[in-house]
């Protein structure tokens, strides 16, 4: 066993190990970088040394890019696609702002392919929504994970194939309207002041028209990006519909348009992860949302939703692949740095189902955007 001084250790570091502060007390996991807070947690704690059978290790010893490291999507097709059609919902966007013409036809295309490729790969495309932190093109970026969440739900649910195009072209269009607001309100990097937010509010109104009138949509799409802020208790907006007056589709989009919210960063605050943003959403108690509507999200998603990097009770590192919709705290994982710091690159590692392992249970959900952007931090200094 090392022993090592808390005054010795860096924030970014890792270890090859896991490293305790008592024999049974984990402090960090193998490949885990330190926070700052780690370090200010020990102190406070006032631990002197830590204790671990590894030892440092530098970045450069990493085979690879970090995004490989910690098992994140490798499926260059699916990131290639991804790309493309946030590009193409951007180029979209800017033709609404500049009064130009969108084709029914574009749309339709874009709708298509998204349903196909999260029919083809849900676990990877809804992976992509957790893990992409570019800031680059954020309405187009926001609509499109929209999007993709929408027609996961939509897929658990069964929908038939039309109500599974209406709800996602209203997923990828909610916020249309955003395009007719002064660039001074949606572009700006601080919370909005009162007469900025009731600007921003009237955004459903000019959603429906451009979708209705403009884009020639049928009108139930219309209607979902219209009550798309309107709350299960009465109290949202434009119309302040109720309960089940809120339509069915709409209801979906107004979770799965929350929950991208949560975990996408902006300028003035970060993302959350996965697991916090689900449990925001079940902390709602029935006010905006429909708690039906919560309920089949978290069954399509998981409490852990798909893609969520978590830390085992015997320290290791593990990436949520599956989730149980009877046992939500007990998905299935797949082992990407096992608890003696063996790493597992290209999905390689053993998969473990909680549900059916009753000796291992989840310690806490990881931020894998903070992970990468340790990882890549470290590797270039």
């Amino acid at each position: 066993m090392n022993y090592i001084k808390v005054d010795d250790l860096k924030s970014g570091q890792t270890f090859t190990h896991p490293v305790y502060i008592e024999e049974d007390t984990i402090f960090i996991p193998a490949g885990v970088p330190i926070r700052e807070k780690d370090l200010e947690r020990l102190r406070s704690w006032h631990v002197t040394q830590v204790e671990t059978e590894g030892a440092a290790r530098n970045m450069e010893e990493f085979d690879g890019a970090p995004e490989n490291m910690w098992g994140l999507p490798a499926d260059e097709e699916l990131f290639t696609f991804y790309n493309k059609v946030i590009d193409k919902v951007d180029d979209m966007l800017t033709r609404i702002r500049n009064l130009e013409r969108v084709t029914e036809k574009e749309i339709e295309d874009t709708v298509s392919s998204l349903i196909e490729k999260v029919e083809e790969k849900k676990v990877d495309a809804v992976r992509l929504v957790l893990t992409n932190s570019s800031n680059a093109k954020n309405h187009a970026k926001s609509a499109v994970n929209s999007g993709l969440l929408a027609i996961t739900v939509g897929l658990s649910l069964n929908r038939p194939r039309h109500k599974l195009f209406q709800l996602c072209s209203g997923a990828l269009l909610h916020d249309v309207g955003m395009q007719r607001l002064p660039r001074g309100v949606i572009e700006l990097d601080r919370e909005l002041e009162a007469q900025e937010l009731k600007t921003l509010k009237t955004h459903p109104v000019y959603s429906y028209r451009i979708i209705n009138t403009e884009l020639q949509l049928p009108e139930e799409i219309a209607q979902i990006a219209l009550q798309h802020h309107e709350r299960w208790d009465g109290e949202g907006y434009p119309q302040r519909l109720k309960g089940t007056e809120i339509m069915f589709e709409a209801r979906i989009v107004s979770v799965a348009d929350a929950f991208e919210a949560m975990v996408s960063e902006r300028p003035w605050r970060n993302s959350m992860i996965g697991y916090e943003a689900m449990r925001s959403i079940l902390s709602d108690n029935q006010r905006r949302f429909d708690p039906e509507i919560v309920k089949i999200f978290i069954r399509a998603m998981g409490l852990y939703p798909v893609g969520s990097l978590v830390l085992l009770s015997d320290g290791s590192i593990g990436r949520v692949i599956s989730s149980s919709e009877d046992a939500p705290l007990r998905p299935e994982v797949i082992i990407l740095i096992n608890s003696t710091g063996r790493e597992y690159k290209g999905d390689t590692g053993p998969s473990i189902d909680l549900l059916n392992n009753k000796n291992l249970f989840i310690a806490r959900a990881l931020d894998i955007k903070s992970l990468i952007d340790k990882t890549k931090s470290s590797s270039d200094k």
